[in-house]
């Protein structure tokens, strides 16, 4: 073993990796270090991975049949060498896991690749809005080079290959509807291109308006980290977990962009503030942006929506639970009493929320026209709380559809495989939508479809407050 790379496994993966919540997590003993893994080991932690799905997720064949899933698991084997790649074992049990179709499990995760990532990567030096299978639209160039991609400009090949080509080979990693796979390619680009060797110097051709550039670009190293670290946080303006904003016509407008559970009392001083000032303006309407609301805890939702409305509601139908012998050791791993250890493994336990929340009263509560304005990266609880309001009617709904079902499979586990070491996710709850419509895998629809195109005007918004001005 190299001493480099042995110096990385035996120290950085243990730094990375110890701390975490990992079912199962064990450091692997000095020295065994390979770029390779046996595909017999590979194959056994397919059949425990498999295995360990089956007995912790509430209906895990409600995308794929477990005969179609099993023939792909054979197929995706025999294509491997006897000796496979830590990257390529990473894919096959992301491939597999994509196949269930459910956004929270996400991409597979490897130690020893992760730690070649993090200190030896030389990584892609742009930092992406979006992509799709056209291309990398550009956020921000972090290059050193001497021609400079301006944000908007699309990357079209990198080394030889299309993003078109990449796009759709990476999507195939991760689960869920189509724009959360985009969220996902996007948000984890520079990883997978490290992953399937394509690395610096990169090769580019992209588009700038009417013209083609093409030409060669180094990758940033760790040590350039930090002062990219600072250039971004010049000119990137983070945004607050919550604001408020008066808009032209007299509208007011709630940015919330984080329901961490911390900011509960933060959270309620503010919208009481806030709604004291909406109610003393006299605004002609409110527009409430979800857009970047990755979710958290669903309770901010439920305090929100007492200040806009009376009307009764709830934010699930039902709440399913498999029980099983991970639930156990997860709730062992947290410190936590697992509430089901007189039940038996397998079962599935389903409470039904029958009985409506009724908001609580408010005497600054806005009683006028409200909007909501959502899109692909409204998730979580964010979503849940797109769907309250979209299946209870207590707003109009702008922008684009949200990237997760109002089913929505949850409370996300992460556990290693004996062989190989490689980490995969599962989930132990499925949260019915509030309409009680189980079968409905589709992501929350905007009343009306507003598409965001990153220009200088945000059309969802101009739209929104259209409608709450009756133009």
């Amino acid at each position: 073993m190299k001493p480099l790379i042995a110096l990385l496994f035996a120290c950085v993966t243990n730094l990375l990796y110890a701390q975490s919540k990992i079912l199962y997590y064990r450091n692997a003993p000095e020295g065994t270090f390979s770029p390779t893994i046996p595909k017999t080991d590979l194959a056994s932690d397919v059949g425990t991975w498999m295995k360990i799905m089956e007995e912790s997720h509430v209906e895990l064949y409600h995308a794929i049949s477990k005969e179609q899933l099993t023939k792909r698991a054979g197929q995706l084997l025999a294509a491997l060498p006897d000796d496979v790649q830590r990257t390529d074992a990473v894919f096959t049990i992301s491939r597999l896991a994509a196949l269930l179709n459910e956004g929270h499990i996400g991409l597979a995760t490897d130690p020893v690749v992760d730690s070649l990532y993090t200190w030896t990567a030389d990584r892609f030096p742009y930092f992406l809005r979006e992509i799709n299978d056209t291309g990398a639209v550009i956020e921000y160039d972090l290059s050193k080079s001497a021609t400079k991609l301006p944000r908007g400009s699309t990357i079209l090949s990198i080394n030889g290959q299309t993003v078109k080509d990449l796009y759709q080979k990476y999507s195939a990693f991760f689960g869920g509807l189509p724009e959360w796979r985009k969220v996902s390619v996007k948000d984890s680009f520079r990883k997978l291109l490290f992953m399937d060797n394509i690395k610096s110097p990169f090769s580019i051709v992209a588009k700038d308006g009417s013209d083609t550039l093409r030409f060669s670009v180094a990758g940033y190293t760790r040590k350039d980290a930090d002062s990219i670290g600072r250039a971004l946080s010049a000119v990137i303006v983070r945004p607050q977990p919550f604001e408020l904003k008066f808009l032209q016509g007299n509208v007011a407008m709630i940015l919330f962009n984080d329901m961490d559970g911390s900011y509960r009392e933060k959270f309620a001083a503010f919208l009481d503030s806030s709604f004291n000032l909406i109610a003393a303006k006299k605004v002609k309407g409110l527009i409430i942006d979800l857009r970047n609301n990755g979710g958290g805890d669903s309770g901010l939702g439920d305090l929100l929506i007492s200040y806009f409305t009376g009307k009764p509601y709830r934010n699930v139908s039902a709440v399913k639970i498999r029980i099983s012998r991970h639930g156990r050791e997860m709730a062992k791993l947290y410190g936590q009493t697992y509430s089901f250890d007189s039940a038996m493994d397998g079962t599935v336990y389903e409470h039904k929320v029958k009985e409506l929340t009724r908001p609580v009263k408010r005497s600054n509560r806005f009683t006028g026209k409200t909007a909501v304005l959502i899109g692909p990266q409204t998730f979580s609880s964010a979503n849940m709380l797109t769907n309250t309001i979209k299946d209870y009617h207590l707003a109009k709904i702008f922008g684009e559809p949200t990237a997760e079902p109002g089913n929505d499979f949850g409370e996300v586990f992460s556990f290693m495989l004996p062989k190989t070491g490689i980490i995969a996710r599962g989930a132990t709850k499925m949260f019915v939508r509030a309409n009680g419509n189980d079968k409905d895998f589709s992501g929350i629809q905007p009343d009306v479809l507003v598409r965001d195109e990153y220009g200088e005007t945000d059309k969802p918004k101009e739209a929104a407050i259209s409608w709450v001005l009756n133009k």
